[in-house]
This record gives structure tokens, C-alpha cells and sequence, in this order.
């Protein structure tokens, strides 16, 4: 299924449209000064309107929109898009040219459709795919930017990792007019966090109805989907919300080494418990190639190496059977606020003050984290006294010059939503940074040549709505996620809502670390990193901690390894 598109503004008199080159057609959309390819879906809302992608008219039932012709389009496009935001959901970029000739592009509150710019001089371009915005070659990469994603997973901005081109952040609109090209917030999850006075059953009802229909929804829009299943909490209600209106879902569990490797047992409960096939395929450490970049289609270098296994696993796949979708649970721990530490204490004692129910909230922390009680209430004092409890990014050190760190954290965050209001509660503001987390690269692979990857726990509505349950809700019981658990309690095995633990590919990535340290040293020694004062070489000489606290460092080994294939593919190709 192909994908993508690019969008050409102020065309200067006499080029090639860059979209001729990548599409080999003429435009899709030609309006005034701007010039629209898409492999996307295109709902043509009217002359001067279009929307690329999936566009849903909010339920439930939520209902796919393909044509956007009548009363209904014309409301849209004389409001500029904003009415999407409150009417409508999905994965889309809207695009309309004002009368006045002023270009609005809007993305939406998801980032399910991901949307890059382009700025020089009258010139803007913006695309789904950041190969249609920047070629490879010297003095392409911002190394600067490459240190603040390493340094911190709150580091990451508006910026990318290449000079020149930006993300349209999820929510935000562009405007580009006769004075220029602005960047306006039209959603924010601030907006959306005051509570609605619910019960946890009433939140449970809602938010299992609010799942059913976002993720059913998605479902239906796909012949065949590969859905991603370790028989965690996320990935398996993704599974139950889809089967019912999926014409065919086929789940796929990832085997590597070790017992934590190995979740068959429970995809294979969630899978018998729908009755739905359930594929099985082991990490190959043939599919690892150090020197080739993951994910050369991302403007970040923060896939892990170990993805290279996981695309080999969907390609030979793909040769045996129709995939159109790949949908995976992923989001699924920020969007549920999956929180450990007494910050749900502090939020609910702002919020309602000293109460009997305030001891409930502490000995669910302690059940969820197995601190004692006093150690909770010191904790909860000791997080209000810093920052009255807000969310604080980190910067890890860990491996890089301590100079760049020093300017990373001088210069701060610069994600807009990591900026909370004046009155915003301290467990909220972990919310949100959770959520910004999550959408990081969401593509699996480039839209144009693979079928498209679906987070359909990123879907608006179940956003907007978990974003406004109480963070001590979601610790009810002691268990973390808890509102959503209580959702599916009576659709999953005991064994999924009750599990408390997940496994994952850590012993793959040791695998891959101990079968190639030399060539992992060796890379880095001689690498772009080290050259432009990024990673400090006296890391990899540190004496190897074989316990399990040396994973860390060879984790972060690993990590920049990632980084280097990176930018050894940005700055040659």
C-alpha cells in the first residue's frame, strides 16, 4: 500500500516542481502557489480544501469520512480546519488556501501521519517522509541536536537531527501568508487534563467504549492486519478492540534469547482467548548490520539496532501472506499513565485536600512500588520540595562530552507541551511527558515502499480522555494502568490483566553487543560522533562489568552505535 506526499509552496518561476521528480506525475492539487502529491488517502473537502489520510467523524459510532462535499466540507474549510479538532479524528494532514491566498496546513492531535517542513527564504516544503526533504551529503546532520537526543528523551523538540527541517508537531497548525510562515498550537494536551468528576467504573466503561471505537474503527480500514503481540496489557487491547470488525488479524509474537524473551505463552492466551492466529519468529543475529542505519527514514537516530531483526521477521512475512497494516500497542504505557513513583499522591492532596481517601492513594503506591508507607509520604515530601513535584527532564551523562551536556541542560526543553500551566498537577505534568514520548517516530518504515504503521492507542478521543483521569485513578489497587486493566478485566485472560511484568529483547541486544563489541569500538573510535565532540571515547575503556549493572553501559554502546550508522548515512548516503 503506498503512501506519502509533499506539498510545494511559493514555487519559484521556472524549477521543476521537486514533487514531478518524486511522484513522476503532475500535481494531485494545484492551487494559487502551492502545488500537492499524495500516495495517501485524499478527501477532497472543495476547490481550495483536501485532507490526506484518515479522516473519522468522532462517535460513537466514529464513521470513515471519503468524501467531503456538501454543508458538512464547507463548515470545515470556512473554519480554517479548526472544527476537526472537536468534530472529527484519525491520522491526516488538512490542507486549504484561503481565498486571500494564505496556506493552512494543520496536523493532527495523534501524529499518526507524520509532517516535516522545509523553510528557505519564500520557499516552504512539507512532506511525510524526510528523504523527500533532505539529501544526504557534508554538513547535512546537526550534531548538536544528535547530543540532545542521547542526552535526554525530553530533549527532543521541533528540531530535527538534519540542518533546515523541522517537525509539525501533533496539533499545531502551519500558516503560510504574505508576511512570512508562522507555526500555531491549535491543540494541546493541557486542554484537555481537568477531570470529569467520574467514578473508576464510570472511567472504565467509558474508556473500553472509547477503545472499542478507535481501534475498531482503524480496523476496518485495512484488508489485513499484522498485529504486534507480546501479551502485554497494550499490544492485547489492541487485539480484543480490533477483532471484531477486522476482516483479517493476524497476531505476531518476537522470540529472542532468554526467558524474558519468550511472551508466546502469553500471545498465545490472548490469541486462543479471541480465536485469532498467533505467528512466532525468533530474532535472527544474521539480520544485524552495524554499519547500516535503522531507520535512515527517521530525522532522529533513536531506533535501537535490534529493530533491524524485527523488519527482517516482517519482510519474510510479508512474502508468505497480505499485510496492509502493521498495528502494534505501542504509546499504550504513556497514554495509561503508567506512573511508579508518589506522584498520585501529591495530585490528589492538591486536589482535594487531606482525606481518609488519601491513605488509600498511599498504600496503593506502596503495593505498586513495595515501598513501606513512611518511605512513600518522605518520597512525596521530598519530589513537592523540588519544583512543587512538576516533571523535571533529565540529562544522562552517561558516555558523552560532559561540555555538551553542560549546554544541553543550559539551553533546557523545547517541546512546547513540556511547558505546563501555572495550575497544572504534578503528576500530570509526568502525563504529558509520557505522551510526548510516545510519539517519536512512529514510522516503522517509509510510507512510500511499506504498508503504514497504526498506534491506534494514539487516536484523539482515547487521548483527550485518559489525559482527564485523575493520575491516582490509574493506580487504583495498587496496580499501574489500572483504570484501563479494569476496562478489559472481562475481555482478557486473568493472566494478561493480572501480570504486572513484561519481558522484552535485552538479552538480544547483550547478544548483539558481545558477538560484535570489537566492531562496536572500533566504529565509534572512528566515528562522526567522536569527531564532532559528541561521545567521549574514554567511555569504551572502562573496565566490562559482566554483573547486571554493566548492561547500562553496554546498552548505551548500542545506542550510539545507532546514532553513528545514523549519520555515517546522512553525511555520505
Amino acid at each position: 500500500m503506498a503512501g506519502g506526499f509533499y506539498i510545494d509552496v511559493n514555487v519559484a518561476s521556472g524549477k521543476p516542481p521537486e514533487g514531478h521528480r518524486i511522484f513522476g506525475r503532475p500535481p494531485d492539487f494545484n492551487v494559487a502557489h502551492v502545488m500537492l502529491w499524495s500516495d495517501e488517502p485524499m478527501i477532497a473537502i472543495d476547490a481550495r480544501t483536501v485532507v490526506l489520510g484518515y479522516l473519522f467523524r468522532k462517535g460513537p459510532p466514529s464513521v470513515r469520512v471519503r468524501e467531503g462535499a456538501g454543508t458538512d466540507g464547507s463548515a470545515l474549510a470556512a473554519a480554517n480546519g479548526r472544527a476537526l479538532l472537536t468534530g472529527y479524528w484519525g491520522g491526516y494532514i488538512f490542507v486549504h488556501i484561503t481565498e486571500g491566498g494564505a496556506l493552512y496546513v494543520l496536523r493532527d492531535p495523534s501524529g499518526l501521519l507524520p509532517c516535516y517542513i522545509r523553510r528557505a527564504g519564500v520557499e516552504t516544503a512539507l512532506a511525510g517522509d524526510i528523504t523527500d526533504l533532505a539529501v544526504p551529503g557534508a554538513g547535512r546532520i546537526d550534531f548538536e541536536e544528535i547530543g540532545r537526543i542521547l542526552a535526554s528523551g525530553d530533549a527532543r523538540g521541533r528540531k530535527t537531527c538534519l540542518v533546515g527541517v523541522e517537525e509539525l508537531i501533533a496539533g499545531e497548525c502551519l500558516i503560510v501568508d504574505r508576511l512570512g510562515a508562522t507555526v500555531e498550537p491549535w491543540w494541546s494536551p493541557w486542554d484537555h487534563v481537568a477531570p470529569r468528576k467520574m467514578s473508576i467504573e464510570e472511567e472504565a466503561s467509558h474508556l473500553r467504549q472509547t477503545i472499542a471505537d478507535c481501534v475498531g474503527t482503524w480496523s476496518s480500514c485495512f484488508p489485513s492486519i499484522l498485529l504486534g503481540s507480546s501479551g502485554g496489557l497494550d499490544s492485547s487491547i489492541v487485539a480484543v478492540a480490533a477483532t471484531p470488525r477486522s476482516e483479517r488479524l493476524t497476531t505476531l509474537t518476537l522470540v529472542s534469547p532468554g526467558v524474558a524473551g519468550d511472551e508466546r505463552p502469553y500471545a498465545q492466551s490472548v490469541a486462543s482467548s479471541l480465536g485469532i492466529p498467533l505467528r512466532d519468529a525468533p530474532l535472527d543475529l544474521a539480520d544485524i548490520h552495524l554499519e547500516r542505519a535503522v531507520t535512515p527514514h527517521h530525522p532522529w537516530p533513536i531506533s535501537p539496532i535490534f529493530k533491524q531483526a524485527v523488519g527482517a521477521v516482517h519482510r519474510r512475512l510479508q512474502l508468505e501472506m497480505p499485510i496492509d497494516a502493521h498495528f502494534s500497542g505501542n504509546g499504550g504505557d504513556g497514554i495509561f499513565c503508567s506512573i511508579r513513583s508518589a506522584v498520585p499522591l501529591l495530585d490528589h492532596f492538591l486536589s482535594e485536600g487531606p482525606s481518609t481517601a488519601i491513605g488509600k492513594t498511599v498504600r496503593n503506591i506502596s503495593s505498586l512500588t513495595g515501598a513501606d508507607m513512611f518511605t512513600v509520604l518522605k518520597h512525596a515530601w521530598a519530589r513537592h520540595r523540588r519544583a512543587g513535584g512538576a516533571h523535571v527532564p533529565r540529562y544522562s551523562e552517561l558516555g558523552l562530552e560532559r561540555k555538551l551536556v553542560e549546554r544541553i541542560e543550559a539551553q533546557g526543553f523545547s517541546h512546547p507541551w513540556l511547558l505546563p500551566p501555572a495550575d497544572a498537577l504534578p503528576g500530570k505534568t509526568v502525563h504529558v511527558a509520557f505522551l510526548m514520548r510516545a510519539q517519536k517516530s512512529i514510522e516503522l518504515y517509509p510510507r512510500r515502499s511499506a504498508p503504514p504503521h497504526i498506534a491506534p492507542l494514539l487516536s484523539q478521543p482515547i487521548v483527550e480522555l485518559c489525559l482527564s483521569i485523575p493520575t491516582w485513578h490509574w493506580i487504583a489497587d495498587g496496580r499501574d494502568r489500572a483504570v484501563a486493566r479494569s476496562a478489559f478485566s472481562n475481555r482478557l485472560p486473568k493472566k494478561i490483566i493480572d501480570r504486572s511484568q513484561k519481558g522484552g529483547p535485552a538479552e538480544f541486544n547483550l547478544s548483539i553487543y558481545s558477538t560484535q563489541r570489537d566492531r562496536l569500538h572500533d566504529m565509534l573510535r572512528g566515528g562522526a560522533l567522536a569527531a564532532a565532540g559528541i561521545i567521549d571515547l574514554s567511555f569504551l575503556d572502562v573496565r566490562e562489568d559482566i554483573s547486571w549493572r554493566g548492561n547500562a553501559r553496554e546498552q548505551r554502546i548500542l545506542s550510539f552505535a545507532a546514532a553513528e550508522s545514523w549519520a555515517r548515512r546522512w553525511n555520505s548516503g
